[in-house]
């Protein structure tokens, strides 16, 4: 499947792009015209949607949010005349906390050491991370997400990478992306962020996800930080 405009890793997007264009090349027919109709769990949704032969550019059918309440559904798509074409669907939604994939090898747990904190103060995250494997493994990644109102400590960053607890971080918004070249089997340890207080409020944090950088579709997720910043 096709994820953020990708098919899993580099090296199967290079291919799976390779596939589509061979594909299409030995699949390509005349146009003709002829109609879509769009059903959710056997009810059509919306009007068909009718082009001719001249059509170009994508044919977009009718928005059928409204009819994925809470469950399982299922979408069909029925042409009547026309010629085979392509079709995709773009899929975009929040979830507080996505499913973890059984496949994941990074381990991942993170706990925030205070519930509360006065501004000004300094708080600490800490990042439990595991190499669940029986071998090593290579270029694990640890996004850890920050509730709004703590900053993190640049000088304490580069403090971890000069001890070696990691090989290098990035900080992009409200999260910490942490790199090792790889993890020995069965490795565990604990890597301390340190976190600064800054701005008054109850705060929530994005999920925290860990994996390896070349299967990033196969991530191990915790629950989003939750703090609550007191005045002084």
């Amino acid at each position: 499947s096709n994820k953020s405009s990708r098919f899993g890793s580099t090296q199967s997007t290079v291919l799976a792009l390779r596939s589509i264009v061979a594909y299409d090349n030995a699949n390509a027919r005349p146009k003709a015209p002829g109609r879509i109709l769009l059903s959710v769990d056997g009810r059509t949704a919306g009007a068909p949607l009718a082009f001719t032969a001249s059509n170009q550019g994508a044919l977009v059918l009718p928005d059928f949010t409204s009819q994925l309440v809470p469950g399982k559904h299922t979408v069909a798509l029925k042409m009547e005349d026309g010629s085979s074409m392509p079709f995709s669907i773009s899929i975009k939604y929040n979830n507080l906390l996505p499913d973890s994939a059984k496949e994941a090898q990074v381990g991942l747990q993170v706990v925030l050491k205070d519930a509360q904190v006065q501004e000004g103060n300094v708080t600490e995250a800490v990042v439990s991370i595991a190499n669940e494997s029986d071998q090593a493994i290579p270029t694990p990644v640890a996004i850890v997400g920050i509730p709004g109102g703590l900053e993190v400590r640049h000088d304490q960053l580069k403090e971890l990478v000069k001890s070696g607890k990691i090989d290098a971080y990035e900080v992009i918004g409200r999260e910490v992306v942490l790199y090792w070249r790889y993890l020995k089997a069965k490795n565990k340890f604990d890597v301390p962020l340190s976190l600064v207080a800054a701005i008054p409020g109850s705060y929530t944090g994005p999920a925290s996800r860990a994996y390896l950088y070349y299967t990033d579709e196969f991530k191990n997720w915790a629950p989003g930080l939750k703090v609550n910043i007191t005045r002084r």
